[in-house]
């Protein structure tokens, strides 16, 4: 095992870098932010069927972007996703699914990786059938 790297979220095209040597400081503020008072797992309520509810993600993301430098409050996030979720846009769909696969790598480097390679592998095996097709 090798330990943390640094990881990049991004926030209105900005990117905000979180130093591997606060990551596990960082994984406990993500882990309080997502499970709040419940006892359950953080990989838990990022992977519930239904996805977890906005409300955490905003708080999880807000810590992660503050770790990162950003000068950002988690209303501030949450009123963003729900602004541009009101607006039906695929593209804040897309927004909140990758803040959450942010998280996750964060939470759960190995799992991130795990999830990143499982997409590339998907994605070319389906460019690979289309071109059967």
């Amino acid at each position: 095992m090798h330990g943390f790297e640094d990881v990049t979220v991004s926030w209105k095209g900005d990117d905000y870098t979180i130093p591997a040597n606060r990551q596990l400081m960082l994984v406990a503020k993500i882990e309080d932010a997502l499970a709040g008072g419940t006892g359950q797992q953080a990989i838990s309520v990022l992977l519930r069927p239904e996805g977890p509810p906005y409300a955490r993600v905003a708080m999880a993301f807000g810590a992660a972007l503050r770790f990162g430098g950003a000068n950002v409050t988690d209303d501030d996030v949450y009123l963003s996703m729900m602004t541009e979720l009101s607006e039906d846009r695929a593209e804040a769909v897309i927004a909140v699914q990758a803040s959450i696969m942010a998280l996750l790598t964060i939470v759960s480097p190995p799992m991130g990786k795990a999830l990143a390679g499982y997409a590339e592998k998907k994605t070319v095996i389906d460019q690979t059938e289309q071109a059967k097709g």
